[in-house]
C-alpha cells in the first residue's frame, strides 16, 4: 500500500512539474480601477486604506461618493479640498451605478 502512496505522489508531482514548466499555472493580475483622470487620485486616496479590490465592489452615485468620501476624511483619509470634487466625479463616473462591471 504504501508503494501506490508513493507512486501516487510521485506523479503528482510530475503533473505540477509539467505545469511550471508548460506555463500552465499562471498568477492573475492585479485589479486595476478604470481608467480616468481621477484614477491615480482615487488610487492615491482610497490606498491609503483600502485594496482596489474594496474601492470596485461598490456602485454608488455622485451623491453616495461623496457622502463616503466625507466619511472617510472623518475617519483620517487625508483629501484636500481642492481633491474632493475631482475624486467624487471620477468615482461617480468609473464606479457608478450605470459603470460597466470591470
Amino acid at each position: 500500500m504504501r508503494r501506490s502512496w508513493l507512486r501516487a505522489g510521485a506523479l503528482g508531482g510530475l503533473s505540477v512539474q509539467a505545469m511550471l514548466i508548460t506555463g500552465s499555472v499562471r498568477a492573475e493580475s492585479p485589479p486595476v480601477l478604470p481608467a480616468g483622470t481621477g484614477q491615480p487620485l482615487a488610487v492615491r486616496i482610497c490606498g491609503q486604506c483600502h485594496s482596489v479590490e474594496l474601492v470596485m465592489r461598490h456602485r454608488m452615485t455622485r451623491r453616495q461618493w461623496m457622502a463616503q468620501i466625507d466619511t472617510m476624511i472623518a475617519k483620517g483619509a487625508k483629501v484636500e479640498e481642492e481633491e474632493f470634487d475631482a475624486l467624487a466625479d471620477y468615482l461617480a463616473e468609473a464606479l457608478g451605478p450605470e459603470a460597466l462591471s470591470p
